[in-house]
């Protein structure tokens, strides 16, 4: 098919969002055969025009970019992201309209951004419309909620308000009514779709892993069957953003010491939280136990990192998928997460350990255990890195492409025939 793609986040050799949009562009290109053009930020021109990947080769690719005068606005946090990328959306709109003059498409595709909140401006051409795997309509479980420090409290209602309030303005409601097949990354975004009006919703998970950058690293540093010595060692990798619950973990690390287990955690990653983790760290007199490494260089080093570990530790709130947390079944390397949304979702217990949410107390108290039960979890260690490579295996590109092909065919009612 002939399929035009909005890629607001679409990069080679990223993770996250920005490796969703780039490996399933290459894998609709090559796989399923489809006529890709892609218009995304032009902040990414440089490395995709550099890459020599044979698989986007025939993919067109179309750069945008809101006036360099609004730039600051997508340093303001999620609000000021979602209006950065409104902004951007409407130099897409424009791009789009140009394009479709000029060129037969059978189908529009808003990849990236991968969240239900803002609708995409496609709405408004009249061809058929796929949306996603997007997700957003995750919510914080409701007890932790009601434990949060007032500052944070206020940040999480105010994100519930706000998709409240956008899921009914009209012209959310009028995007989605006109979208064929809506893709929910969770069972919320799925609901949240069919109630916005979208004419098809379905489960499809938001990412997935093999044939990029964390299955390279993987083949070139093959699994040690001999499980690591010495303290237990902890890894996040995530946004130092307060839905990420970071703080969950330090106070669980805390817990863990205070019961008698020798416990590292290392903080990958930046952003407003992180002073206020810091002073966290400081006050409980954790500093020999906790570090924070900031941004590695390439992914090849946050990967070396997280196959250092016994495991990661990715309590989020109210996420959507967790990239991270499959980046580290693929490398063999257990998870400690809430039993809630994506990271609950992807987590099995034979790779992994999930806790339920209940009170922070309850949380926390159930982390900790979690975290010292992991040195007799050694014993068992070639096992539980075979599980996890294992249920890494599920969340293929492969499948989330297939899923995506899938959608098109359904979205122009030619949903049983065979793929193009």
């Amino acid at each position: 098919m002939k399929v035009l793609i909005e890629a607001y986040s679409c990069e080679p050799g990223e993770g996250s969002e920005k490796g969703v949009g780039w490996n399933v562009v290459c894998h609709l290109a090559s796989g399923f055969q489809h006529q890709l053009a892609v218009i995304t930020r032009s902040k990414n021109k440089e490395k995709i025009e550099r890459e020599e990947d044979p698989r986007v080769q025939t993919v067109d690719w179309i750069f945008v970019e809101p006036p360099a005068c609004f730039g600051w606005i997508k340093q303001r946090g999620s609000i000021g992201l979602r209006v950065y990328n409104l902004l951007w959306q409407r130099e897409m709109k424009k791009a789009a309209t140009l394009y479709l003059e000029s060129h037969e498409v059978d189908v529009l595709h808003r990849l990236t951004f991968g969240s239900i909140l803002p609708p995409s401006l496609l709405a408004g051409f009249n061809h058929p419309l796929v949306v996603g795997p997007a997700g957003g309509a995750e919510m914080s479980p409701s007890e932790l909620v009601k434990d949060l420090p007032l500052r944070l409290w206020l940040k999480d209602r105010i994100r519930a308000v706000l998709f409240r309030f956008g899921s009914w303005l009209p012209s959310t409601r009028k995007a989605y009514r006109s979208c064929e097949v809506a893709l929910g990354a969770t069972d919320a975004s799925v609901a949240a779709f069919k109630r916005l009006g979208a004419s098809m919703a379905r489960l499809v998970p938001q990412s997935g892993c093999g044939d990029d950058e964390v299955e390279a690293f993987a083949r070139s540093n093959p699994v040690n069957a001999i499980p690591p010595g010495g303290s237990v060692k902890l890894l996040t990798a995530c946004r130092l953003v307060h839905w990420k619950a970071i703080d969950l973990a330090i106070e669980a690390v805390k817990k863990a010491v205070e019961n008698g287990t020798d416990v590292e955690l290392t903080i990958l990653g930046s952003g407003p939280e992180r002073k206020t983790l810091e002073a966290k760290v400081a006050q409980y007199g954790l500093t020999g136990q906790i570090q924070f490494a900031g941004k590695l260089p390439t992914l090849e080093d946050v990967y070396q990192l997280m196959r250092s570990c016994d495991a990661l530790i990715h309590p989020a709130l109210n996420e959507a998928f967790g990239q991270a947390v499959l980046e580290s079944l693929a490398l063999g390397r257990q998870v400690i997460c809430l039993d809630w949304a994506g990271p609950g979702m992807i987590v099995t217990d034979q790779c992994g350990i999930k806790v339920k949410p209940g009170s922070r107390e309850e949380v926390v108290s159930g982390l900790a255990g979690a975290i010292s039960s992991l040195p007799a979890r050694r014993l068992n260690w070639e096992e539980l890195q075979e599980e996890a490579i294992k249920r890494s295996k599920a969340f293929s590109w492969q499948r989330l492409a297939g899923e995506v092909d899938q959608a098109y065919r359904d979205s122009v009612g030619n949903g049983d025939e065979n793929p193009t």
